[in-house]
Formats: C-alpha cells, sequence, structure tokens
C-alpha cells in the first residue's frame, strides 16, 4: 500500500476513529478534538459568545467528571462568518483533524456543508440551522441536527397565538431572505391558515440577510395596519429590528410575534417592550421568581458566575445538547463494541435512535437523524428580578405536536391539521 493510506491511517488513530470501513482496532487515543463552529464577527457576531461560553462549560464538566472513557474533549472554535463557499472550504480544512465537527448557525451554510461532510465521512452534527430543507429529500450517514426544524418554532407560534389571540384580521411579516426564513413565513402562514381560517395575510417581506436596516421593511408593514407582524429574524438583525420598530412604533401598532425572540442577546432584550409574543426555539424562557427545576437553575447559576452574563438565548442550550449527544454516543458505541474505542462508523451508528437528558427534558435522535424536542413560547414582560425583558404565560409544546413524523414533509403535515388541534395545546405557566 501507499505511504499516503498508512500516513492517514496514522493520523485517524490520533483522533481515535479508524476511517469508514476499516476494519483495524482502534486505539484509545489522547483526547477527542472537535471543532466547534459558529458566527464571531458581523450581524451574526452576538451569537458566537454565548455558545462558545456554553461549549466551554459543558466540555469542562464532561473532562472533569471523566471524558469519554477517561479520554478528554479538546476544542477548538471557528468563525462562522464568511457564507457557505468559505464554509465549506474550512470545513475540508477541519475534518482530517478532529474526530467531529459541531455547531453552525445559519441553514445556508449547513445546506452547503452538509454534503461535504458525508464525501468525507467525518462525523457532523449541526446544533443550529433549523431550515427543513436539511433532511427533507435527502438522506446523510454522517450528519445530525440536535435542534428541531424550523417548522416546529413556527407552529408553535402559530398555535400560541391563535390560542391566545384568536381572530385576528391579518398578519403580515418581516424575515431573512435565505432559506430558513423563508421557510419561517412558509410554514407560520400556513399553519395560521389552517388554525384559524378567516386570518388574512399582508405583506411578506424578505430582507438580505445580515442587512441590519428595516425601518423600510417597518413602514411598509405598518401601511397595511396587520394585526400581527411575524419575524425570525436573529442575531444583530433581530437587536436591529427590536430597536427600529420601538422607534417606528411597530409594537405600538401591531401584535409583534419573534418567532427567535431571545437571539438578540442581552442586547436585544433590553431593547425589546412588554407584550411580544416570544419563541424559545427549542431552549428556555428566563422568566420572573426561582427556577423550580434544580439541574437547570444549577446551569444557569453556574454560567452567570463564571461569564458574568445570563444564558437567555437557544445558543447556550443547543450547543450543550449537541455536545452531551456526541459524549453519549460514545458511551453507547463502546459499550456495543464491548468495551473498546470505537470507530467513526460506530460512534455515528449510536447517535441514531439516542435519548439524551438535558436540562429541559429528553432529547430523542431519530433514525433519520433529526432530533425531536419541545418549544417554549411565552410573552415578554418587565420584571424588577432582572436588568432586561423576561417572560411569562410561557407555554411548553411537546415535541409530538409540532414536529411531523419521519419521512414527511412539514407542509403536508402542516395542511393536514384542523383547529380542533387547539384544544390540545398545554395550559400557559404564570410566574
Amino acid at each position: 500500500m501507499s505511504g499516503t493510506f498508512w500516513a492517514m491511517m496514522a493520523l485517524a488513530m490520533a483522533i481515535g476513529l479508524a476511517p469508514a470501513g476499516s476494519q483495524a482496532a482502534t486505539a484509545k487515543p489522547p483526547s477527542v478534538p472537535i471543532a466547534v463552529v459558529t458566527f464571531f464577527s458581523g450581524s451574526g457576531g452576538v451569537v458566537g459568545g454565548p455558545t462558545v461560553n456554553s461549549a466551554r462549560l459543558a466540555i469542562d464538566e464532561i473532562n472533569h467528571a471523566g471524558g469519554i472513557d477517561g479520554v478528554p474533549i479538546t476544542a477548538r472554535y471557528v468563525d462562522e462568518a464568511g457564507g457557505p463557499t468559505k464554509n465549506v472550504a474550512e470545513f475540508r480544512s477541519l475534518a482530517p483533524n478532529v474526530a467531529a465537527v459541531v455547531g453552525y448557525v445559519s441553514s445556508g451554510d449547513c445546506l452547503a456543508v452538509a454534503p461535504i461532510a458525508d464525501e468525507l465521512a467525518r462525523l457532523t452534527i449541526f446544533s443550529d440551522c433549523t431550515t427543513n430543507a436539511l433532511f427533507e429529500g435527502h438522506s446523510y450517514k454522517w450528519v445530525f441536527r440536535t435542534q428541531p426544524p424550523a417548522s416546529a418554532n413556527a407552529l408553535a407560534m402559530a398555535l400560541y397565538v391563535v390560542k391566545t389571540h384568536p381572530h385576528l384580521a391579518s398578519i403580515a411579516g418581516i424575515n431573512q431572505d435565505y432559506a430558513f426564513g423563508r421557510d419561517q413565513w412558509k410554514y407560520f402562514s400556513e399553519a395560521m391558515q389552517v388554525l384559524d381560517p378567516g386570518v388574512k395575510l399582508g405583506a411578506a417581506l424578505f430582507p438580505a440577510l445580515f442587512s441590519g436596516q428595516y425601518t423600510s421593511e417597518i413602514s411598509r408593514v405598518l401601511t397595511g395596519s396587520p394585526a400581527l407582524v411575524y419575524s425570525s429574524l436573529w442575531g444583530g438583525d433581530l437587536v436591529a429590528l427590536i430597536q427600529q420598530g420601538v422607534a417606528q412604533g411597530l409594537f405600538q401598532q401591531s401584535l409583534v410575534a419573534l418567532a427567535l425572540g431571545t437571539q438578540g442577546g442581552i442586547e436585544g432584550l433590553k431593547a425589546l417592550p412588554a407584550g411580544a409574543i416570544v419563541g424559545s426555539e427549542h431552549s428556555f424562557l428566563l422568566h420572573p421568581g426561582k427556577i423550580a427545576n434544580p439541574a437547570l437553575a444549577a446551569f444557569v447559576a453556574t454560567y452567570h458566575k463564571r461569564f458574568g452574563e445570563y444564558p437567555v438565548s437557544t445558543y447556550p442550550f443547543t450547543i450543550r445538547r449537541s455536545l452531551l449527544a456526541l459524549r453519549d454516543a460514545y458511551a453507547v458505541a463502546i459499550s456495543r463494541n464491548g468495551g473498546a474505542w470505537p470507530s467513526a462508523t460506530q460512534v455515528a451508528d449510536a447517535l441514531a435512535g439516542l435519548k439524551v437528558k438535558t436540562l429541559l427534558g429528553t432529547m430523542l435522535i431519530r433514525t433519520d437523524h433529526q432530533a425531536t424536542y419541545d418549544e417554549r413560547v411565552g410573552v415578554s414582560v418587565k420584571s424588577p428580578d432582572f436588568p432586561f425583558t423576561v417572560f411569562n404565560d410561557i407555554i411548553t409544546f411537546p415535541a409530538a405536536m409540532i414536529m411531523p413524523p419521519a419521512g414527511e414533509t412539514a407542509e403536508s403535515w402542516i395542511a393536514k391539521l384542523t383547529p380542533k388541534l387547539l384544544a390540545d395545546v398545554p395550559a400557559a405557566q404564570h410566574f
């Protein structure tokens, strides 16, 4: 065999994963190296800090508890900014040197990276990037997602809106012009028409991703006097929308529903008025008073003590779920392998069907590699407990209520729903 082959084998052993299809025993490595990819710069930069903070906290916890069968996780942190072409090139550079790539936020980046992950046979766990297009019509061996698709969040938002504000006259939308933004509006507007057939659709505007300027879109939307304005903007774009919306009277003239309303971080929550409907995107909504869940309360307190801020957005929770899934998949793979260190294929196989205990309940990664998870939606309120806006009247929507079965598209599944589903919506929790 060539020297190149043996060099590749040596590298694979060094990172603890034999090449796909190899029958060679895999030696236990000195570490499990991973790459964590998220935004550090640009309009998405508000995402990076909380993601990295939580990743470091989770990795420290895992390593302090003995790592993965005694092997510590080591991480490098990579800036996602730059677009799909840049991220594909970056992934090709990372893949030979890590056991897994974890993270990513933008749906456009994930759609570009996913086929490359399969091409290079490198385990990849997307912690965000929720476009339904990732798995609808595609089947990947090496790609998993620990965040439910955009349709789940959009349907939960529609259920909350109709349950708490029935018979709205009209809705309008401001969503980013890429896969995720268009998915969000499609699923929300379709769900609204199914659940509340009398609602009329107003302007649906799609400004460029990371444009940061929405005064024109806000003015155009308000011209139609919609009862509700729906937006799935996130990161710096969300902060800009809230600040500009406040200045232009958006929150006074219409009910505002923000699907990803926590994802502007502390800055966004300081600017957010009371009375908006906000989705957690499958994470936690900080509320007045004490947190009843002891494990969750301990995490929030530890995060706040270590980093000087609260984990208010989805990102600290989504990256943590991905890392716990990676840890648990290794544990299952090692057990199935008779206690020996597993191959890359064995770890990937262990992820399919895996149940992971998280701070907010059990996450199931289905055999189609898509995770199922509950969603929380509430209304923004001011509280003397915090120097920023928090949430109340929170409804937790079980995954089975908001996610289509494996193999069925969200669009076809939502079309079959009826207003009778509203009777099954859980009661809101008031704090």
